[in-house]
C-alpha cells in the first residue's frame, strides 16, 4: 500500500462566532458538560451547514435536487488540479474564460478543480471578505463542466458572488445541475501552488435531507 508522502489540511476552522455567510446566525459553541463538574467534556454546536469549509449539494439551489446524503461518497475524492489565480483576480471579479483558459488543458475527466484566489488567507469579519470576494462566473462554470471536472472548490466565501442573483446563482446552478459538487471556503497553502496534480478528499457529514454540510478538506501528495 502506498501511503501519502505528505498531507495538507485546507479546512477553515469552526469556532464560536466564526465568520459565516452574511445574514446567517453566528456559530455558537456551548458547553453541555465540563470536566470540572462531570469528569468529562461535551460541547453543543449551533450553526449553518454552509459555514466554514463546506460542500453544497444540488438541493441547496434546486427544490428537487439531491441532498448531501443522496450523493455517492466517491464523488468527494479524486485527482486535484489547482489553478493559481491570485495574480489575475480582484475583489468582486467573476472568474471567467480569460482567467481559466490558461489552466484548462490540465483538467481531465473526473478531476476536482480548486480555484485559488488567495482570499482564504484573509478570512475575517470585514467588508471585502464577506461582500466583495472573487467568485466563479456562469461562463466559468460552463467551461469547467465542459472540461470534465466532477467538483469545483474555491478559497473565497462562495463560488457565487454576493449581492444579486445575477452574481450568486449562475455558477452554483450550472455546476450543481450538471452533477458537480461545490466545495467552498478553503485555505490554500503555498506548497500546493506548484502546478503538480495531487489528490483531494473532502467528505461531508452524512446529514439527511440537507443541501450542504461541513467538510474536512485534505490534499494528499504521493510523490
Amino acid at each position: 500500500m502506498n501511503l501519502p508522502k505528505r498531507m495538507y489540511d485546507l479546512s477553515q476552522p469552526l469556532y464560536h462566532n466564526c465568520p459565516g455567510w452574511p445574514g446567517h446566525a453566528l456559530t455558537v459553541f456551548n458547553w453541555e458538560f465540563q470536566h470540572a463538574n462531570h469528569q468529562f467534556n461535551s460541547e453543543r454546536i449551533t450553526m449553518s451547514v454552509h459555514t466554514g469549509t463546506h460542500i453544497d449539494a444540488p438541493y441547496h439551489f434546486f427544490a428537487d435536487g439531491k441532498t448531501i446524503d443522496q450523493l455517492p461518497v466517491d464523488l468527494f475524492a479524486g485527482p486535484l488540479v489547482v489553478m493559481d489565480l491570485r495574480s489575475v483576480v480582484q475583489r468582486d471579479q467573476g472568474i471567467g474564460e480569460a482567467e481559466l483558459r490558461p489552466h484548462l488543458s490540465r483538467v481531465e475527466k473526473g478531476d476536482i478543480v480548486l480555484l485559488c484566489t488567495g482570499d482564504g488567507l484573509r478570512r475575517a469579519f470585514d467588508d471585502d471578505y464577506l461582500h466583495h470576494y472573487p467568485y466563479l462566473s456562469g461562463l466559468g462554470a460552463e467551461l469547467l463542466v465542459e472540461a470534465g471536472a466532477k467538483g469545483v472548490a474555491i478559497d473565497s466565501l462562495s463560488v457565487g458572488g454576493f449581492g444579486t442573483d445575477e452574481k450568486s446563482r449562475p455558477s452554483h446552478e450550472t455546476l450543481l445541475r450538471n452533477g458537480l459538487f461545490v466545495l467552498e471556503e478553503l485555505r490554500v497553502p503555498e506548497e500546493i501552488l506548484d502546478g503538480k496534480k495531487r489528490f483531494i478528499s473532502a467528505f461531508p457529514i452524512l446529514l439527511q435531507g440537507c443541501g450542504g454540510s461541513p467538510a474536512r478538506a485534505v490534499v494528499y501528495e504521493f510523490e
